[in-house]
């Protein structure tokens, strides 16, 4: 073996490249060949890490480069002296051991798990509160080389506005590594889409951006919605063992074979501390895969990919629709709900009622806003309509008291080409360094009307987003359809009236002296300073004007 990267302080890669003459047919067929690597921890902890045959790519080219060889992936979570050994299980054959020396690092966080403190968010190892803040940023339509321009460029805005988590698929056009021009358990003739997302988990590394990985998008397995069933190695009409996609999670041909496909997913990038989540499915809802058939394969999939998984990251799926309820999501083998919302509704009215249905079902799970937009049909021809939207849901997830902000899903169609990264600045400025998992939502008074308040808050902290009933879209497409009747459509811009002498209320802090501070969500930019007294539980501030909206820190 030989050291490919060298981890250097705790949480970081250790790669190996494994030497074998071992020739096989198919070498991602764990029963024609079985490699692994024994990793030996300081404190005596032994993991079995599975190996993967990786083909290299010239990063100016894409051309292939080499051949293929055996490589492992492995995160060291003790600081000390490890070893590493590799083993072949058939014929049993180990090799030398190789030590490497792994330094202490205080900065390093570890892997996302739920929040030991409050279930409903999550936290590192080490315990630091993380808040997924960001979109979806599913795929590139650029050949070769543009994906990773792409990506290079919207992890570089997303994380330069504080922006810390991506959800990125692995479907047939994208990072897919089994389709119909590999067959079936032979991932050779996609080696390239895997070294694509090798580059993109080591941008999101150096950015401090997390991906959600989703392994299975609907319309592979569906033949109605975004239909690709016809073109899917599993089909019997393409020499799959399938004769309807419904039995994909039934048929014991096919489960193995997928499993075959997790084990090496895992083995390639279940390594990155940068790996927020695996998701099973998008949108499963979609296929004719009904939950009493998917249950039994969550657990056995779950299984497999936690037996290649050291790092136990965490796991979900997702469900279509605002309204999608399941009583899978009390399976102990999902770590997390999902919510995908395209009903155009005004988030500030709508989130908090969503979180308080999901809390009530779903008591110890995170409660993601996992896809978000005004419409599944994409941007209007209305200025400003989805921008508004997509403001409005940033602030109005958080302070409903959701696990996330919404997640945006028009990255390549809104945020990016209406370059509106620096919306993530707003909502990443004023949540730095703030422990959501010691607040939760209650009631606050605005008044007089013309605006909405919600309110996270603990006995002696509170934090409040102040939005103009005028900024949400329905105020907003009636002001512009007045305007067109005026012959003003072209240029038109949608500017909501301001409000002034606004007094909010709060009860339920300790009596006591305190200070607010206010901040402008749009500028990212902190505003006055005011006292604060709480005298029988009560604090009543005075609101500066504002026209869209406002925030507010109250503290001792």
């Amino acid at each position: 073996m030989r050291q490919v990267s060298k981890p250097g302080k705790l949480f970081g890669l250790a790669e190996l490249e494994i030497e074998t003459d071992g020739v096989v047919a198919n070498p991602f067929d764990p029963a024609q060949i079985d490699l692994s690597v024994r990793f030996t921890a300081p404190s005596g902890t032994t993991v079995l890490v599975p190996a993967f045959s990786y083909q290299d790519f010239d990063a100016a080219t894409l051309r292939v480069k080499g051949t293929p060889v055996w490589r492992t992936r492995f995160t060291p979570t003790e600081a000390g002296q490890w070893r590493a050994q590799a083993e072949l299980s058939s014929p049993k054959l180990s090799s030398q051991s190789l030590s490497f020396a792994v330094a202490a690092d205080p900065s390093a966080h570890g892997f996302v798990r739920i929040n030991k403190q409050n279930p409903h968010y999550m936290a590192f190892d080490d315990g630091t509160f993380y808040f997924p803040i960001g979109l979806n940023l599913g795929w590139s339509n650029q050949p070769n080389l543009g994906v990773l321009k792409d990506y290079e460029r919207w992890l570089d805005r997303l994380s330069a506005n504080g922006g810390n988590v991506g959800r990125v698929w692995m479907s047939a056009w994208a990072f897919g590594i089994e389709w119909n021009d590999t067959g079936l358990g032979d991932y050779s003739g996609r080696m390239k889409q895997a070294w694509l997302l090798d580059q993109v988990f080591r941008m999101a590394e150096q950015r401090g951006v997390y991906i959600m990985l989703t392994l299975l998008n609907h319309g592979a397995f569906s033949t109605t919605v975004n239909p690709e069933w016809n073109d899917n190695p599993y089909n019997a009409a393409n020499g799959g063992p399938l004769k309807e996609p419904r039995l994909f999670v039934r048929n014991a041909q096919a489960r193995e074979l997928f499993k075959r496909r997790v084990r090496y997913i895992a083995a390639r990038w279940g390594y990155s501390p940068n790996l927020f989540a695996w998701e099973w499915w998008n949108e499963v809802s979609w296929t004719p895969i009904d939950d009493s058939s998917l249950k039994p394969w969550v657990t056995e999939m779950t299984a497999a990919i936690q037996q290649y998984d050291p790092n136990r990251h965490l796991v979900s799926l997702s469900y279509a629709g605002a309204g999608s309820s399941t009583a899978l999501w009390n399976m102990p083998e999902l770590s997390f709900v999902q919510l995908h919302d395209y009903s155009g509704n005004d988030p500030a009215k709508l989130l908090p009622l969503q979180n308080q249905v999901m809390a009530l079902k779903y008591p110890d799970k995170p409660f993601l806003l996992a896809e978000y937009g005004y419409s599944s049909d994409g941007a209007s021809a209305l200025p400003g309509r989805d921008a508004i939207q997509f403001h409005n849901g940033l602030w109005a997830a958080p302070f409903s008291g959701m696990s996330s902000t919404a997640m945006y899903w028009w990255w390549d169609t809104l945020v990016d080409p209406q370059n509106l990264w620096g919306e993530y600045k707003g909502i990443a400025t004023f949540l730095k360094d703030e422990n959501l998992a010691a607040l939760a939502p209650a009631k606050a008074q605005l008044a007089p009307a013309g605006a909405s308040v919600l309110l996270l808050q603990s006995p002696d902290r509170a934090l409040a987003w102040l939005r103009s009933d005028a900024y949400d879209v329905a105020p907003a497409s009636k002001a512009y359809d007045k305007a067109r009747q005026a012959g003003q459509g072209d240029g038109w811009v949608y500017e909501p009236p301001a409000l002034a002498n606004l007094q909010l209320t709060i009860t339920g802090l300790a009596d006591g002296d305190y200070t607010a501070r206010w901040f402008a969500p749009k500028t990212a930019a902190w505003l006055d300073e005011q006292a604060v007294q709480v005298r029988d539980g009560t604090a009543t501030l005075a609101v500066p004007s504002f026209a869209q909206d406002l925030a507010v820190k109250i503290g001792r």
